[in-house]
């Protein structure tokens, strides 16, 4: 046997070469007929079931135009619908009149928001902030020394 402390490349050249020496195998006959009956249904496929990148030339053009076509009648159909009165504008128009009063009612609590902010000392928020903080890491470290006492020492 050879020695196998040389170097990692006669150990792969010996594994090569066992490998190689192995007689081949043949795959059973059924695995073959399906194998080949796979191949022939691949290659008689239609264009039209493999992907888009595989279809003739002019069947992709015809689909460009026939896109084209029904994003044009669809811009069309709703230009017509907003350009007379009919129900959808009423509907449209009510619901725009709702969001102008909601964002007229949003800026006023921004502004009462605003106001209130300026009327606080600063220092005073400073304050709450850093007291805030203060028992935000007081409830953390209560939270892991409980986890720790209770769930770890079992």
């Amino acid at each position: 046997m050879t020695d196998l402390k040389d170097t990692p490349d006669s150990l792969e050249r010996l594994i090569d070469g066992v490998l190689r020496d192995q007689p081949l195998r043949k795959a059973p006959a059924s695995l073959e007929a399906r194998v080949m009956a796979r191949i022939q249904l691949q290659e008689s496929a239609s264009w039209r079931t493999a992907g888009f990148s595989r279809w003739p030339i002019a069947a992709r053009f015809a689909l460009l135009v026939a896109l084209l076509a029904v994003a044009k009648l669809t811009v069309d159909l709703v230009v017509w619908l907003f350009s007379s009165d009919t129900p959808v504008t009423q509907t449209v128009e009510s619901s725009v009149v709702w969001a102008k009063s909601t964002a007229t009612l949003f800026s006023t609590m921004v502004s009462l928001g605003h106001a209130l902010l300026n009327a606080i000392p600063s220092y005073w928020i400073t304050l709450a902030l850093v007291f805030s903080t203060g028992l935000y890491i007081t409830l953390f470290v209560l939270g892991a020394t409980a986890y720790r006492t209770l769930y770890l020492n079992k």
